[in-house]
């Protein structure tokens, strides 16, 4: 069934809502709560600015993702409605079996996240208008982000040669 763009685009200006349109429920409901949640436990912690960087992220790639699913649907094909975040480390392997990525893997990677989150807020509240504190925040403002992106790319790079 052909949806009509014009509602489509409206819709996905809203991360999740684009998804709900389409029908998928739980996962425009996660991608919803992701988004209105970042924001706020950023900011208790201290740590505006890296989540408003996070909400984009997550509205850019929600955005995207919402006319990539729905061209899908349009081409006839069937859109599980799985999980926002971990939906897309499902992949099927070569019999159509769902597989997913290691588990272990994603733990470590939260487990990392929330160690970094932490120590930065904690620097944050103890340090407060120290000069190390600022030089560190200062760093982690201005290559972060970059960073990230090199290490995502390397990764995605040496992961695809595997």
């Amino acid at each position: 069934m052909r949806r009509n763009s014009l509602s489509t685009f409206i819709a996905a200006l809203i991360p999740g809502i684009g998804y709900m349109y389409l029908g998928l429920y739980k996962k425009g409901l996660e991608a919803l709560a992701l988004f209105l949640l970042i924001k706020p436990i950023f900011t208790i912690v201290g740590l505006s600015p890296i989540g408003g960087i996070l909400r984009f992220i997550v509205w850019i790639y929600a955005f995207i993702d919402t006319f990539k699913v729905a061209a899908l649907q349009d081409m006839g094909q069937y859109v599980e409605d799985d999980t926002f975040i971990l939906g897309n480390f499902i992949t099927k392997d070569a019999y159509g079996k769902n597989t997913r990525i290691d588990s272990n893997f994603l733990i470590t990677v939260l487990a990392l996240l929330l160690i970094f989150v932490g120590v930065f807020s904690i620097l944050n509240k103890a340090l407060g208008t120290n000069e190390l504190y600022i030089m560190i925040k200062s760093f982690v403002r201005l290559y972060f982000v970059p960073v990230i992106m090199v290490l995502g790319g390397f990764y995605l790079l040496f992961q695809r040669r595997r």
